[in-house]
């Protein structure tokens, strides 16, 4: 069998069963281990699934994983920097911002050029990014690592931000669907997100627009909570029923 192939066919069947293990690919494929994982990382590169410790799982079944860092920078890379770009105009010089973590609020970071502004977040990436520009002061929040995706979690975490007030809040998604409302797929971090936007006088919401038209696991909150929703491209329908709700919505 060829390699081409045998991808495919590890595709497809990670697509039927959800999920798999590299053992399990092995066994049925009849090749070694290490070409398992070397087929999963050119499927994982090409963004078709999503590698995880010791397998796969499918694009899409990924309501209860959290895609890690390194996967979710390379989906839709062009849309986020675009997001990140134009999100970061909204920075007016003296604000102090919450970055919620997230590759899509990553992009915000690289892109801050104003003179005075404070930054506050949970994501060591955003942290690391900002560390060395003299003219933003950085606050990070304390809590448990969650190493995959570089976030910290936690009791910690939630009271934070719990404690502050802050003139914008950048948020991030994981999907969003006009009857279910704004979701993520862990349930950890809901409680962080939920005091981000407490603390906020404005919630401007940055997400590409795969996440349209979808919903994972856990409810976050109605859009009746967010003020701005910047995003990539959105039908008019759905651009209409958003801005019913009072979402203005800003196309990057």
């Amino acid at each position: 069998m060829f390699q081409i192939e045998r991808q495919e066919k590890i595709l497809n069947y990670i697509n039927k069963n959800k999920k798999a293990d590299t053992k399990q690919l092995s066994e049925k494929f009849g090749v070694s281990k290490v070409t398992i994982r070397g087929d999963i990382d050119t499927l994982s590169n090409r963004g078709l699934i999503i590698k995880t410790h010791g397998g796969a799982v499918s694009i899409n079944n990924t309501q209860l994983y959290e895609i890690p860092y390194d996967n979710k920078v390379s989906l839709n890379k062009t849309e986020k920097q675009k997001i990140g770009k134009h999100a970061s105009k909204f920075i007016e010089d003296g604000d102090i911002i919450i970055l919620d973590a997230g590759s899509t609020t990553f992009e915000i970071a690289k892109n801050i050029n104003i003179k005075n502004v404070t930054v506050l977040s949970n994501d060591i990436k955003i942290a690391m990014e900002l560390a060395h520009k003299k003219n933003i002061d950085l606050l990070v929040s304390g809590g448990y690592l969650n190493g995959p995706v570089y976030t910290l979690t936690g009791s910690q975490s939630v009271n934070f931000f719990k404690s502050l007030h802050v003139n914008k809040t950048f948020l991030g998604c994981d999907a969003l669907d006009l009857s279910f409302g704004i979701s993520n797929r862990t349930y950890e971090e809901i409680e962080i997100k939920k005091a981000m936007i407490e603390a906020a006088d404005e919630v401007i919401m940055v997400a590409d627009s795969s996440k349209l038209h979808k919903k994972v696991f856990c409810f976050l909150c109605d859009f009746s909570v967010i003020d701005k929703l910047i995003i990539d491209k959105i039908d008019e329908p759905t651009k209409k029923i958003l801005t019913e709700k009072g979402v203005e919505v800003i196309i990057a």
